[in-house]
């Protein structure tokens, strides 16, 4: 372990935790994501990065992804590729700033719960579990809604799938925040629909999707705008909750679309 003034490097994530129980306000810090959104800095940093949180390992059923573990990495990860048709590589390679793909980790960009993430929403379809140390396992969603808690993400997991993952979203300008992002994917059949940027957390857009489950693609249209029914927004900087709710439609009827063509083509390969 590594002490310095207002910073703390441990070596394992028992040491980390104590730490961070012992201080009030400490932060974690993975890959420096983590105070781009604090508006104070915390009286202790912990630093995670010699905590042995960076891996994929293949567990059987899904993939155990350590905290730690960057986005490039996992861009270039052949089991991450297979899974979705390679949904969460290809909206990686859509952050074209190499350096915060090699220095933010996953761990820090859940835990960070950014509303505006465009990977945030593709997670949510990709049946992701996320581990609390000392407090066990949880869906991503249900995290994502919980208020924080001092938590200390460990673990990600995904579970593997030969489905097909499609993501969209909007922004003004090449270098703005998106102003509204989701997903869909389609596994065996059963789809799941994630919207952000509302401009609250995403979140599944549970009927829509079991809409689309039980109807299948002929029910689309009605699925797009069950969407915007379902989901709540709001204004936020330049557009406006009634324009980010149209745009919810659009957005909806496209991913649809493209996630049943990729689904469909696996299927014929296969």
């Amino acid at each position: 372990m590594t002490i310095q003034e207002n910073s703390y490097m441990p070596a394992t994530p028992e040491e980390a935790y104590f730490m961070f129980q012992q201080t009030a306000g400490a932060s974690f810090r993975a890959g420096g994501q983590r105070h781009r959104y604090e508006k104070t800095q915390p009286p202790l940093t912990i630093d995670l990065a010699n905590t042995g949180l960076s891996y994929i390992r293949d567990g059987g059923d899904e993939l155990a992804v350590g905290a730690m573990t960057t986005l490039s990495d996992l861009e270039a990860n052949g089991a991450v590729a297979g899974i979705d048709g390679g949904v969460l590589p290809r909206a990686l390679r859509e952050i074209h700033d190499r350096r915060l793909k090699e220095n933010a980790t996953l761990g820090a960009l859940l835990a960070v719960k950014a509303p505006f993430s465009m990977i945030i929403p593709i997670l949510l379809t990709m049946h992701v579990d996320v581990e609390l140390y000392g407090k066990g396992r949880m869906s991503l969603a249900d995290y994502l809604g919980c208020p924080p808690l001092g938590d200390m993400i460990t673990q990600i997991d995904i579970a593997k799938g030969s489905g097909y993952g499609a993501f969209f979203f909007y922004r003004s300008l090449p270098t703005d925040e998106h102003y509204l992002t989701g997903a869909a994917s389609i596994r065996a059949g059963r789809w799941r629909i994630a919207v952000g940027g509302r401009p609250g957390m995403a979140v599944l857009a549970e009927r829509a999707a079991a809409e689309l489950t039980d109807k299948g693609m002929a029910a689309r249209e009605n699925v797009a705008h069950l969407a915007g029914e379902e989901l709540e927004f709001a204004n936020y900087g330049t557009c406006s909750g009634a324009e980010r709710k149209a745009l919810t439609v659009e957005m909806v009827r496209y991913l649809a679309e493209t996630a049943w063509k990729g689904y469909s083509c696996l299927e014929t390969v296969r």
